[in-house]
Formats: structure tokens, sequence, C-alpha cells
């Protein structure tokens, strides 16, 4: 009886490491599909429009900071299922901002599921308080648009935890 041998050749490692890579590049195929479905990647709906309009927002921002004012989350909390949230104007020698028109959106940081539109009544001494009902206790990204009579506005973007 004779017994052959297994000796390992040239096209046996070439099989093996054709077959890893092949193994690698398909798992890689599979995550990459899934990371794609799960998250595209853009917020935007037309990014490449927003891009042209940035001189426009960083104008804004310049007014915005000409005029002085200042904004500040006063308070944010939840009753029950009811979110509460107190914003505080004040102007560049720190007095109370009264009768603007002030509306908002809430959202979670990552994703715009979520997203919910505010109106803010004012309150006193330059607050202006939100109620809504159905946020969970957690991190959110609030952006708020304050503008008075004569069309000077004050953009305020931040994040809030509610617990």
């Amino acid at each position: 009886m004779s017994t052959r041998t297994f000796r390992l050749k040239g096209w046996h490692v070439l099989a093996m490491l054709l077959s890893f890579f092949a193994l690698v590049a398909g798992v890689n195929a599979i995550f990459v599909t899934l990371a794609v479905r799960s998250f595209p990647g853009e917020e935007e709906k037309k990014p490449y429009l927003q891009g042209l309009h940035y001189n426009d927002s960083l104008s804004q921002r310049r007014a915005q900071e000409a005029l002085g004012w200042s904004a500040e989350i006063a308070s944010a909390r939840l009753q029950g299922d009811v979110a509460i949230i107190e914003l505080v104007y004040r102007s560049a020698d720190d007095a109370p901002i009264y009768a603007l028109e002030v509306r908002g959106q809430i959202g979670r940081p990552a994703s715009r599921a979520n997203d919910q539109a505010l109106v803010f009544t004012s309150t006193s001494d330059g607050a202006y308080r939100a109620e809504i009902e159905g946020l969970a206790p957690g991190a959110w990204k609030l952006t708020a648009h304050a503008q008075n009579t004569r069309g000077e506005a004050f953009d305020l973007d931040t994040k809030l935890v509610l617990e």
C-alpha cells in the first residue's frame, strides 16, 4: 500500500490567498451596504444650493453680531410628558428684549427624524417659553429664530439635555 503525502504547492497558496481576499471584500461589501442603507450621509436635500448660499448666512451672522444681542436657555425640563423650555434674550446693554416673535425647532442631534416645531410665547423680562409634548429625556438640539418688529433677527443654535 502506498500512501501519498500532501505537498503544499504554489497553486494551493494562490487559492488560499485569493479566497482570503474574496472573503474580506465580501464582508466589506456587506458592511458598506448596511451603513449606506441606515444613513445615506445627506441631511440637506440640496447641499450644493446650500453651499451657494453660504455667503448669505455669513452676512446674517455679521448682522446678528452687530446687534449685540445674546440668548440663553434659562431652563429646560420635563414635567411628566411635557417639555418646558425657556429662553432669555438680552440686548447689548444687558436689558431684556421684549416683543419678539420667537419660533424654533427641537430634534435629536444625530437625526432629523424627531424634529418638531416650537412656538415661544413671551412671559416676562425678555423670557420666552415653549411647551411641547412627547419628548423623551436625553440630548436635544434646539434652534430658535427671534425677530422684532423692525426686522432685526437673532438665531440661536444650541444643545440641551432634558431630564
